[in-house]
């Protein structure tokens, strides 16, 4: 029979609060910030003009890293009285995560330094700097479709585990099961070169997450059930 912890309540709302603050703070670092900077030949010289910017949506990336771990801790006390081992799976995945984050991080730090070397260095100098920066941007794409595919499985496993143990309604696990299959869909067609739907396949699981977010602030978890497996 399951224990549940009398402070369970105070953390899946701080869980909650997690949820909404790791989605705002990606969409706000990638799609409002960087998107619009690291597209087109002058890349460099856009993100050295904007370096504030960018050093915004740099810590907007590690609050949202630390965020989706935070959440994988938090949980895992709880998750685990029914899976221990999706729930260690579901840490080790929030964890990696958080390394791409913070790789991430340092590529951008990385061009956003060659992009204010190149101010006022001839061309012939900056001819190296532009090729280096390019294939900077190609690695942190990268990283970036790989840390979505991570986060992903991570999501796969969480949602799993919710719909297993009834902690919260049937059809936001559900939601969020379809949700994760549809942006996994896109991702992996972005890692081929092209794309399944763009912000149609990606928007549901953002949406999922914050709506999770409030109902867990609010309703917090359901009694789940009461059988626990390895």
């Amino acid at each position: 029979m399951n224990t549940r912890d009398p402070s369970e309540g105070s953390i899946v709302r701080i869980v909650g609060v997690l949820f909404i603050v790791q989605m705002t703070a990606a969409v706000l670092s990638y799609s409002v910030i960087l998107e619009p900077l690291l597209h087109g030949a002058g890349f460099l010289d856009e993100i050295a003009a904007n370096s504030t910017m960018v050093t915004v949506a740099m810590l907007l990336d590690l609050i949202c890293g630390v965020s989706v771990f935070a959440i994988a801790i938090l949980l895992f006390p709880i998750l685990s009285l029914f899976s221990a081992r999706a729930a260690l799976w579901y840490v080790g995945l929030r964890l990696t995560e958080l390394v791409s984050f913070m790789v991430s991080g340092l590529l951008l730090m990385v061009m956003l330094k060659i992009g204010q070397d190149m101010t006022g260095s001839t061309a012939l100098d900056t001819s190296g700097m532009e090729v280096l920066g390019t294939y900077l941007r190609s690695a942190s794409g990268n990283i970036r479709d790989i840390s979505l595919l991570i986060y992903c499985l991570g999501a796969w496993s969480f949602y799993g585990l919710l719909f297993r143990s009834k902690l919260v309604p049937g059809f936001i696990s559900l939601w969020g099961l379809l949700a994760v299959a549809l942006l996994f869909i896109e991702i992996l067609a972005n890692v081929f070169g092209t794309s399944a739907g763009g912000t149609l396949l990606m928007m549901p699981l953002g949406v999922n997450e914050l709506f999770l977010g409030v109902w867990l602030m609010v309703r917090g978890f359901g009694p789940g059930r009461t059988s626990r497996s390895p």
